[in-house]
């Protein structure tokens, strides 16, 4: 993460969680000395596009503070429904989601349910079973809203 994605997430990220929303995700670009935003949020109930909205309205001021900036582009988006996961941080804003991941050294992917995350392994609910994956051994993982569908 940049520093300038640390400085905004350490700005915003109380304002969001006061709302129930976390920050997935964060990406700065600068193009043209215009800077571009994007956040990817999640909240338990789901991500409307009028929420997207309203977070937008208040971040907006914030950023362009942050950056001295009149008009920082900022793009609110939701995870999406299978969401590839890309840190131990995602795994923690996603615990008790379903998930299917593959293994480095496995062909097949294993489904189940995110149970608790630290900073090197994942331990995941398969059928009845807790395992325990580190985290360097997972090749790709994603949500997997079929299962919660069940």
């Amino acid at each position: 993460m940049k520093d300038i994605e640390k400085k905004i997430l350490n700005e915003i990220e109380p304002l969001l969680e006061t709302m129930g929303i976390s920050i997935v995700e964060i990406n700065v670009a600068v193009v043209n000395k215009n800077y571009t935003v994007r956040l990817v949020i999640f909240q338990e109930k789901g991500v409307s596009l009028e929420e997207c909205v309203s977070v937008n309205r208040l971040l907006k001021p914030r950023l362009e503070l942050i950056f001295e900036s009149r008009d920082p582009v900022v793009e609110i988006t939701s995870p999406g429904i299978d969401r590839k996961i890309k840190s131990s941080r995602e795994y923690k804003i996603f615990k008790g989601k379903a998930l299917r991941l593959l293994r480095e050294d496995d062909s097949d992917w294993i489904h189940g349910w995110i149970q608790e995350c630290t900073e090197d392994k994942l331990i995941l609910k398969e059928n009845e079973e807790i395992c325990e994956i580190p985290l360097d051994t997972i090749r790709k993982a994603k949500l997997d809203y079929t299962m919660e569908a069940r």
